[in-house]
């Protein structure tokens, strides 16, 4: 064994030694990890989209019972999207929700809009917004 020692530190340039070679084992163990880790793709979850061949039937106007705060929706598709717009306030995107059928308006309000279907066609939705559900009907489903 050689040992190296000055006056003042006798171990002072062994540590150094040793501190720098630990040093520089880890720096060339790490490089080598990094360059052949794969990279790991963080975990997507799928988010529900509308099939634009579908949104057709979604399209026309609904109309709701007299007295209700909402008289007419109208659902219109664009570039394979879905809007909807109450009593002529504006157009807002609808967003497909997990649930078959739901959507969820960008307006404001928030609104959950649930279309309803028979055997054939949409018939109807459901326009739930703060905490009131009203109830529309189809122009000709």
């Amino acid at each position: 064994m050689i040992r190296i020692a000055t006056a003042n530190h006798p171990d002072k340039p062994m540590k150094t030694l040793l501190t720098t070679c630990l040093l520089a084992s880890l720096l060339a163990v790490a490089t080598t990890i990094s360059s052949t880790a794969q990279t790991v793709q963080p975990a997507t979850v799928p988010t529900p989209s509308a099939d634009s061949t579908n949104l057709s039937a979604y399209i026309g106007v609904y109309s709701f019972n007299s007295g209700s705060p909402i008289q007419k929706f109208t659902v219109t598709t664009e570039k394979g999207e879905l809007y909807g717009e109450a009593d002529g306030f504006g157009r807002n995107k609808l967003v497909k929700q997990a649930k078959a059928d739901t959507y969820q308006s960008t307006s404001s309000y928030g609104s959950i809009i649930t279309f309803v279907r028979d055997a054939k066609a949409v018939t109807g939705l459901t326009l739930a917004a703060q905490g009131t559900e009203l109830v529309g009907k189809k122009a000709n489903p």
